[in-house]
């Protein structure tokens, strides 16, 4: 993921930089927050000891809602281009981080 927005932002459109961000930062979002909740049911701890996932994913809330705003007020055909582009390698790269990551049975993991 790395290597190819370094070649995006080198050999191609810097903008596309910003949809590396995106695709980290909503991540981060679904994850933190969630991920929190669930663990914190699971184990049985109290949502107190969670308190830097669920802060750190309600302040990527806001870093979402700037990047939003700053790829929506693209209006150069190729920046916009670029972030579609960008976008779907992203998904597709992170996807495959997600994809490799071998799954563990409920009976292994208790």
């Amino acid at each position: 993921m790395v290597d190819h927005a370094y070649k995006v932002v080198r050999d191609g459109n810097p903008i596309g930089f910003f949809v590396m961000v995106y695709v980290l930062e909503g991540t981060s979002v679904a994850l933190a927050t969630q991920g929190a909740a669930n663990v914190a049911q699971k184990i049985g701890l109290p949502p107190q000891a969670f308190t830097y996932l669920t802060s750190h994913g309600a302040l990527d809330q806001e870093h979402m809602k700037g990047l939003a705003a700053l790829l929506n007020d693209l209006d150069d055909p190729a920046d916009q281009k670029a972030v579609i582009d960008m976008a779907n390698a992203m998904f597709d790269l992170f996807g495959g981080v997600f994809a490799s990551i071998p799954l563990e049975t409920d009976r292994a993991a208790a």
